[in-house]
């Protein structure tokens, strides 16, 4: 019986036939990725024509890119962006009008000019956003100095009630003012207002809410018996509560004074301080 010869394939290599892409293969493909692209953006919400542009501009491909054929700006996409030189010479005037404050700054510093600027020049140190809010921090200022003044004056004419029968209605007097400087601070319009301004009128609404309720105490209290026994006159108790009632005013008015002085400095205008 003869043996089957096996027969194994030739070694040789096999060269398969291979091909590139056709055009519309291609464009096939590219089509593909941009709508994967394109979903993939809207599904996580990113701004594709935006990274476009942040692209081109930093390579600085932007210029050499047709206008028309060109991403649209995400900060103006209507076309309404404002011209560079405008936008340069705006900056340029904010930046004079910050080195003025500091010149102005290190000269009061030096007792080299007045406390009021008077003499400069406003038109070249301030820019019109600058121009609007001093106007609308002057008006709130008027109007919290006007507050400030209303309540001391009533505290200033119940004063001489000190010690007297007519001391309980005195202090009632004085704290309903202070009731009512809070709550016409309270009311103060602060759109567009400094706010350095703005922190002062919450200091004073604090202040006016502080004292009404140490006057209220006051009020409870006829008399005291600190150690010893010894009761305390409606003299004393009114001075003790003019004490601690002063002692936060004092700490208003300092704060309020500084306030004033970098409000007249930043914007050449008298912010005077507010009475306290």
């Amino acid at each position: 019986m003869s043996t089957p010869s096996l027969s194994f394939p030739s070694s040789a290599p096999v060269r398969k036939n291979r091909r590139g892409l056709s055009y519309f293969e291609t464009l096939g493909c590219l089509v593909g990725v941009a709508g994967g692209l394109w979903i993939g953006a809207q599904y996580f919400n990113v701004d594709l024509n935006g990274a476009a542009y942040q692209a081109l501009n930093e390579t600085e491909m932007l210029d050499q890119i047709p206008a028309e054929w060109r991403p649209a700006n995400p900060d103006c996409p209507d076309g309404d962006c404002p011209d560079p030189a405008e936008a340069r010479a705006a900056e340029q005037s904010r930046l004079n009008a910050k080195l003025e404050e500091l010149r102005f700054e290190v000269a009061r510093l030096s007792g080299g000019v007045d406390e009021t600027p008077a003499s400069v020049d406003e038109s070249t140190s301030l820019t019109p956003a600058d121009v609007a809010v001093r106007d609308r921090t002057h008006v709130y200022w008027q109007k919290l100095s006007r507050i400030v003044f209303e309540v001391t004056a009533i505290q200033n004419l119940v004063e001489p009630y000190a010690g007297t029968e007519q001391q309980p209605r005195a202090l009632a007097v004085r704290r309903r003012s202070m009731e009512y400087g809070h709550e016409a601070t309270s009311l103060l319009d602060v759109e567009g207002v400094d706010p350095e301004a703005i922190a002062t009128g919450v200091r004073v609404s604090e202040w006016f809410t502080h004292s009404a309720e140490q006057l209220q105490t006051a009020l409870e209290l006829k008399t005291r018996q600190p150690v010893g026994g010894r009761s305390v006159s409606g003299a004393e108790l009114w001075a003790q509560t003019e004490a601690e009632v002063s002692k936060r005013t004092e700490l208003v008015r300092r704060k309020s004074q500084e306030t004033s002085a970098y409000l007249t400095s930043k914007y050449f205008a008298e912010f005077p301080p507010l009475g306290l």
